[in-house]
Parts: C-alpha cells; sequence; structure tokens
C-alpha cells in the first residue's frame, strides 16, 4: 500500500495534519524534508486526504522526516520513554522525564543528539532511527564521552501521533542501549573473569555469546588494542580512548577505527564506516607484538616465567613411575633487565634467516645470550629453527592479550579443554600451553619422592569394590579385605577407572558386583529387572553385593566404549594374599 504524507510543517514549523489546513496553495505548508512548499490536498475525490508538492516532485524522504520530527513532538510531550533491555537480560524500565530539549549541541563531542531527556541531575541522550542508524563514527564519540544513549528504529512506525506515542512509551522492540551507565562494568572486556562476553572459551581472545553471531561480530568484539595519532598504544578496556580528543588507527592494517558495542553492552574497535575489516590472525600478531614492545621500553622491568622440571629420583626402578604424573613443574621468574637485556626491537632480519623475527631482546654486552619471541596464530606460523638463540613462541590464540600487558610472558598461561561427555566417561582435561621456551637452560633438579595421585581400584573378598586417588606415600594404605588393586598410571575419569577394572575382572573370574557394567542397570542406578525378577530396586546400595546375579547381562555398549578409548592404558595389576 502507497504511504502518503499526511503532516507537514507549518510557517511556525510545527507539524500539521492533513484535515487541519484549508486545502490547496492555501495551506501554506512545507515538506518536512525538502522544505519546498506543499498543496493540500483535502478535498475532492481522494483514497487518503494527503500533501503533495508544487513543484511535482517525489521526495522520497518526506515521510521519515514528518515522523522524525513527529517522534521529537511526541518526546516532549509524553516526557517519558521505554527503554531497551539492558545487557545483562533485565528488562528495561519505563524512564520518567522532567524535560526534553531538541535541538541540542554539544560542545565536546560536536555532536546534535535528536533529544536530550533530563531526569534528577543526570540526562540521557535519544536518537530516532530513520534511513540510517548512529553511524560508528558518532557511537565511538557517545561512548568515549561516557553519555548513556537510547536509539529507537521508527521506520516501521505509522505516521500518526497515537502511534508513535505507544511506540515510545509502551514497547521494547527496535530500541537499542549505545551506552548503558548502569550495565557500565559489562563493557570492559576481560576474558579470564567469571563470566564476562556469556561462555567464555579457555582463557583465549574469543568470547561466545548465548546467540548467533554474524562473522563480522565475531571478528571484532574482542578488538581493544590500538595506536593513536601520535602512535601510542591504547587499550579501550582501560579507559584510555577519547574519540573527542583523538584518532585511532589499526595496529595491524593501519586503518582509522572508532568504537562499537555488540548486543551484550561489549565495546570495541571497528573500522570507520564502509572499511573492511583486516585479518584477525594479523591483528592478533601485530596487537601482541606492539603490547611485548611497549611494556619492554616502557617498563621498569620485564619478567619472564621460565618452566623447570623436578623428577623424582625413584623414576628408574619404581612401576608406577609415569613422566607427565611424576615430574613436578615450577617456573622460575627471571627479570630480564636485571640480566643485562636493554632493548627490543621489532621486525629484525638475523643472518642467513630466512624470514624477520617478530621481536627480539637484546642483551647488552652478549650477544648469544640475545632473545627471540616468535608470535604465532593459527593460520600465522612461522618455525624459527636456531639452536644459537633462546626461543620464546607465544600462540596468541589461546592468550589473552591483556595477559601480555599485566604478567610475565609464561605465567599461568595454559588452557584447560574439556571435551564432551562420551558415553559414560568424562576425557580429562588436556593441559596446553602456548608458550614455549626454546634454547633456555633448565636446572634440572632430583627429589626424593614427589607426590603424586594416580587412581586405584580396590575388590574386596566380598564383591564390593571402591575407586580412589591415592599418592606414592600412601600406596600400602588399603581395605584389610582388599584381594586385588588396579593402578591406573595416567589419569582418566573415576567412573572409567570403574567400569574398565569391573570389565577386566569379569574376563578373570572373580568373584565382584558386575551391576555397574550390567546391561539392566538404568542411570539412575535401579535395576530395571527388579518388579519381575526380584533383583534389588538399588544394587549398588545394598548391603550385600549382587554376587554372581543369574539376571546379570553384560552391557556390550560399555564394552566398545572401554576398548576404543582405553584399550592402550596402562595399568598395573596388584593381586594382595
Amino acid at each position: 500500500m502507497k504511504a502518503y504524507l499526511t503532516y507537514a510543517l507549518n510557517k511556525e514549523g510545527d507539524l500539521v495534519h492533513i484535515d487541519g489546513v484549508p486545502n490547496g496553495n492555501e495551506c501554506e505548508c512545507f515538506c518536512p524534508h525538502c522544505k519546498s512548499e506543499l498543496c493540500a490536498k483535502n478535498e475532492g475525490v481522494y483514497k487518503v486526504h494527503h500533501f503533495a508538492h508544487l513543484n511535482g516532485a517525489d521526495c522520497v524522504g518526506a515521510i521519515e522526516s514528518a515522523l522524525h520530527k513527529m517522534a521529537k513532538d511526541v518526546m516532549k510531550e509524553t516526557l517519558c520513554i521505554q527503554l531497551p533491555d539492558r545487557f545483562d537480560g533485565s528488562r528495561g524500565e519505563l524512564l520518567k522525564l522532567d524535560r526534553v530539549e531538541v535541538e541540542f549541541y554539544d560542545k565536546e563531542t560536536n555532536l546534535r543528539p535528536d533529544c536530550v531527556g533530563y531526569y534528577g541531575d543526570k540526562f540521557i541522550w535519544i536518537e530516532f532511527k530513520r534511513a540510517h542508524a548512529v553511524d560508528t563514527k558518532k557511537k565511538g564519540k557517545i561512548i568515549s564521552a561516557k553519555i548513556d544513549c537510547v536509539e529507537l528504529d521508527i521506520n516501521e512506525c505509522e505516521l500518526n501521533p497515537d502511534a508513535v506515542r505507544k511506540f515510545i512509551t509502551e514497547e521494547t522492540r527496535n530500541r537499542i542501549w549505545i551506552r548503558d551507565t548502569n550495565n557500565d562494568s559489562t563493557r570492559k572486556y576481560s576474558p579470564n573473569s567469571n563470566n564476562s562476553n556469556g561462555n567464555f572459551d579457555y582463557d583465549c581472545n574469543y568470547y561466545y555469546d548465548d546467540y548467533d553471531y554474524d562473522d563480522y561480530d565475531y571478528y571484532t568484539k574482542w578488538r581493544s588494542y590500538a595506536k593513536d595519532e601520535n602512535g601510542t598504544l591504547v587499550n579501550l578496556n582501560n579507559d584510555e580512548v577519547n574519540m573527542n580528543e583523538h584518532k585511532y588507527y589499526c595496529l595491524a592494517c593501519g586503518r582509522e577505527l572508532t568504537i562499537d558495542v555488540n548486543r551484550h553492552g561489549k565495546y570495541y574497535f571497528v573500522p570507520l564506516e564502509g572499511k573492511v575489516l583486516c585479518d584477525a590472525d594479523l591483528y592478533l600478531r601485530e596487537a601482541a607484538k606492539e603490547i611485548i614492545w611497549h611494556k619492554f621500553t616502557t617498563s621498569d622491568k620485564f619478567e619472564i616465567m621460565v618452566p623447570q622440571h623436578i623428577s623424582c629420583k625413584k623414576k628408574d626402578t619404581c612401576d608406577l613411575y609415569d613422566s607427565e604424573r611424576c615430574q613436578k613443574r615450577e617456573k622460575i621468574k627471571y627479570d630480564l633487565k636485571t640480566k643485562g637485556y636493554n632493548e627490543c626491537l621489532k621486525n629484525v632480519k638475523l643472518q642467513d634467516a630466512k624470514y624477520k623475527c617478530d621481536l627480539i631482546i637484546k642483551h647488552a654486552e652478549n650477544e648469544k645470550n640475545d632473545i627471540i619471541i616468535n608470535i604465532e596464530t593459527e593460520d600465522c606460523h612461522v618455525v624459527i629453527d636456531r639452536n644459537d638463540y633462546r626461543i620464546i613462541n607465544i600462540d596468541v590464540e589461546d592468550i589473552n592479550l591483556e595477559d601480555l600487558q599485566k604478567f610475565p610472558i609464561g605465567y599461568e598461561q595454559t588452557s584447560q579443554i574439556e571435551d564432551e561427555q562420551i558415553g559414560y566417561e568424562q576425557i580429562s582435561p588436556i593441559r596446553y600451553e602456548p608458550t614455549k621456551f626454546l634454547n633456555f637452560k633448565k636446572d634440572a633438579k632430583v627429589v626424593s619422592t614427589i607426590k603424586s595421585d594416580m587412581s586405584r581400584f580396590q575388590l574386596l573378598s566380598s564383591g564390593k569394590s571402591f575407586v580412589d586417588k591415592v599418592s606414592c606415600q600412601n600406596i600400602e594404605k588399603r581395605n584389610k579385605k582388599t584381594v586385588l588393586e588396579y593402578f591406573f598410571v595416567h589419569d582418566i575419569d573415576s567412573l572409567a577407572v570403574r567400569l574398565y577394572s569391573l570389565l577386566k575382572c569379569y574376563e578373570e573370574g572373580r568373584k565382584a558386583c558386575f551391576c555397574s557394567i550390567c546391561y539392566f542397570l538404568s542411570p539412575d542406578y535401579i535395576c530395571r529387572r527388579y518388579k519381575t525378577k526380584g533383583t534389588p530396586r538399588f544394587p549398588l546400595k545394598e548391603k550385600e553385593p549382587r554376587v554372581d546375579c543369574p539376571y546379570f547381562g553384560l552391557d556390550r555398549n560399555i564394552i566398545n566404549m572401554i576398548n576404543y578409548h582405553y584399550g592402550d592404558i596402562q595399568v598395573i595389576e596388584n593381586i594382595i594374599k
């Protein structure tokens, strides 16, 4: 259905309805958009009374401009606005205002908001979206100035004061926060907090929201570092950024940036309108280089945490020795500036090298002690194979960039990656070290005993069984009725320990309660045959174990799962006589 211009501006600049003015050219009304003279068509045979341009022009923006003017008039009349829902998920309230000002000019930002609503000693900017939303540069200025601001999309509103009034004061749809003081704490992007940007992905630079995001949002929301026009490194999370005083540029591609906000209230750098964002891995690499270089050149100390390994002296004689479990890891802190390192250089090409080094930290007296810092990402990986330099490889894909600025390199930069449950098993966390030190001297130490816990399965003479954790010091402590023990050299889930051990006991024909591996045991540990066969309802809770149950049926799914995941697991059997 064609939209008709039913409101126009009179000589005083007020909106007037088509039925409230004289017919024809005597209406003395003007287009809200192009300010051309209008002709009122409110007499005769018309489907809809409406205004038309005297010059016959088809003014595309006339209705939108009239709607925009009407929205501002309604704000002045109603003195209230239904706010959008908060970033934390709480519902936005109906904000009642003391007064509303239009045509306001803000000297600090050099901006003109559509409306400014005042309430008590506070104020809020109100923007009405017509053909275009608030552009990113304007957003950056508003956010930097810490001005509360909401944007209402009025494009779907009917050109009718009652419809506009209802939309502004009663509905929550088609409106967003550009900045919300009540939720300002959420804007500081800190991936290591619990929980910062929804679901946090193992201490890395990405934050996965609880909604379907597009690729643009995915690649932009965590970019918090940039340079100003003076080449100074700035961090958006530290309130160092002011779009009203400085211009900011991408660390990787050099494009001019501004600030944007996503639907969860997280701020991040984005290119100016119409510009294409550079590759994410390229940004990560360049940001890490700038952060490390800036930290070395501006700080009094520059610390690294070099890993050391401490071994147990029984490693050659102990049957339970495991190279991972029976080694103690320590990290020793070194301040490079107290060790004679006085300069950090970027993009240095060494003699006989194929590629430039990302960073090299120079020793004042001995060039052989220079340290190469190599930055790696998922798609940008350069192998530096040199034995004549100490090398620190940093995979910034899984490191919070702010940790490079706050903590020593190598400090607590490990990830716990948990796999999903498969059958009855929960895969143990995998330790991944994104920071690796190559060609560093390691002061290996040997100690009498390293306390290391391992899983143990105990089978009692009655057929009952237990699973616990036991250390080297307590390996001889056990139940007096224990007839069999299995020690698991590699750490696996306690349920998998029980299932594996019971299957082994079953294969060896030992007397045991096999309910846990029975096909008829439900996930709630209820025997599904108790009503028809007289078996115990909760067999695992019975005082006397169900040994040699005539209704036992082996669960083949458990066998397949154990064989698939633990077919080569190292288990030590101890038969106790």
